[in-house]
């Protein structure tokens, strides 16, 4: 599959575009690589461009009393934005980095005004899309706060099994709000469980 093919299948994932607009969006869409450990934002700078993962996954992470804490990971087909205040784009809090080699498409303002000249609809599809995002975040943050660790980590295994094969387990437990041991203690046991469960 090449790299426009690539970006047809995630654009058209979002079911609200036509598809004369979403080869529209293919034939302008940037689209670049860029190796594992890439620093594609640091904490203090003014977010100019955004990003959406074809392949490989990105970092979100802040240091925190000298200590690097995980608080996202952007596999295939989703989307890192920056946040946005009455207009105007504020410093990052956060990092972001290219947890694995990535192909990335790249948005910026430039490109979002030509795209809304081709695609008028575009900022009432964006406005859609960011709120189901941000019900999303918030329904995952309720139940991110209010379960154990071991809940947590079940959740992950559930519903993003294959972030546990390819991110460090330092970066999975931070993630989870969890020291390393207590993870490799919590995944020890879930294990003896399915092995139990296939016993019987």
């Amino acid at each position: 599959m090449n790299l426009k093919e690539k970006v047809r299948e995630v654009v058209s994932q979002i079911e609200i575009f036509t598809k004369e607009e979403i080869e529209t969006i293919v034939d302008i869409t940037i689209v670049d690589s860029y190796k594992k450990g890439t620093i594609l934002l640091k904490e203090g700078q003014i977010p100019t461009k955004c990003y959406m993962v074809l392949e490989g996954c990105i970092r979100e992470y802040q240091i925190i009393d000298g200590e690097e804490k995980s608080t996202a990971f952007y596999m295939e087909g989703e989307s890192c934005t920056s946040y946005v205040n009455k207009g105007r784009t504020v410093s990052s809090n956060h990092y972001w980095e290219c947890a694995e080699d990535c192909i990335l498409t790249i948005s910026h303002q430039n490109f979002e005004d030509q795209l809304r000249t081709l695609v008028p609809r575009l900022d009432a599809i964006i406005s859609h899309v960011a709120m189901e995002k941000l019900n999303n975040a918030k329904e995952e943050w309720s139940d991110f706060v209010s379960s154990s660790p071991e809940e947590r980590y079940l959740n992950l295994l559930q519903n993003r099994p294959s972030l546990l094969n390819r991110i460090p387990h330092h970066q999975i437990a931070s993630y989870l709000g969890m020291k390393p041991q207590s993870l490799s203690r919590i995944r020890k046991r879930t294990l003896e469980k399915i092995k139990n469960s296939k016993i019987d």
